[in-house]
């Protein structure tokens, strides 16, 4: 506790805003100028500067509210539920590991083999994670694709395990689990938490990524909740389907960012709060989900 709080109070005091931030913050009341808080000026010297920034600081978030909701809601629906479903399926087997672990060591099983079988599913997972880092920056393949994929991959494992739960043998069930830990870790465990901080602008980016995290955690509450009250099976076979429903929801509304450069996003947003979205000429515009597409952003 001692070494975390230190390490709280010297971010605090020490670690400086980013660029990107600076730069937008320094472009905030620039932009606004265009907008309905044009009457209050900046003018470092006006003894009312504070209070008019007040003002300014209050219509700004008005503005960012009503921009955000009509631009980028679809990709907050996106990132926020898949984080959700995909929690609900990742916590909800974990309350069902200790069965898995049982049929791979067995019923008679010593605590030392069962460690070694949960060395051995963790050592398969952070492969998966190994892959994501190495994955996640290639243009063919990127964030949605990774996550989206990630997903049917794993919503199909979860559901030959829960469907065919009494025909396999715990063999291959242990195969099939221990894949679905590989493939998830590889997809939508690492990207959903990616995918929210780069498909914002700056200015409402901490909001949104906050936002999608807190819906992931309501899936988590949900799955602690309701999954120790059903069987093993029916626990897969509704983690293979919120995976599935997870994987349909990148496909429609999640944009692909692997390239853009993040300050483009910045441009395009600062044109939308001035009321100039469509005289941006960028490559965001080509960086759309389909659901903008069929929207027409």
């Amino acid at each position: 506790a001692i070494i975390l709080f230190t390490v709280l109070v010297g971010r605090y005091f020490y670690l400086s805003e980013s660029q990107v931030w600076r730069d937008d913050n320094a472009c905030r009341f620039k932009v606004l100028d265009d907008t309905a808080v044009a009457k209050y000026p900046l003018q470092a010297q006006d003894e009312y500067q504070e209070e008019k920034q007040d003002e300014v600081s209050r219509d700004s978030f008005s503005i960012t509210i009503q921009m955000l909701r009509k631009h980028y809601a679809g990709r907050l629906i996106g990132s926020s539920m898949s984080w959700l479903l995909w929690d609900v399926a990742f916590y909800g087997n974990k309350l069902f590991q200790s069965s898995f672990l049982l049929a791979l060591t067995g019923a008679n099983s010593t605590l030392l083999e069962l460690s070694v079988a949960s060395m051995l599913n963790a050592f398969v997972a952070l492969l998966g994670y190994f892959g994501a880092a190495l994955l996640l920056d290639m243009a063919s393949i990127g964030r949605k694709r990774l996550q989206a994929w990630g997903f049917v991959v794993t919503g199909c494992m979860f559901c030959f395990c829960g469907f065919l739960y009494e025909r396999l043998s715990m063999s291959w069930l242990m195969v099939l689990y221990l894949a679905s830990s590989f493939f998830g870790q590889l997809g939508p465990n690492a990207t959903t938490f990616v995918v929210p901080a780069e498909i914002f602008p700056t200015q409402t980016r901490t909001m949104c990524h906050g936002v999608a995290a807190a819906f992931g955690k309501v899936g988590a509450l949900l799955a602690a909740f309701l999954f120790p009250f059903i069987r093993a099976e029916v626990a897969l076979q509704l983690s293979g389907v919120c995976s599935l429903v997870g994987a349909l929801l990148t496909f429609f509304f999640i944009p692909d960012t692997t390239t853009l450069d993040l300050h483009e996003l910045d441009r395009q947003w600062w044109l939308t709060i001035a009321g100039k979205r469509s005289q941006y000429e960028g490559p965001a515009n080509e960086h759309i989900s389909l659901w903008e597409l069929y929207l027409g952003f």
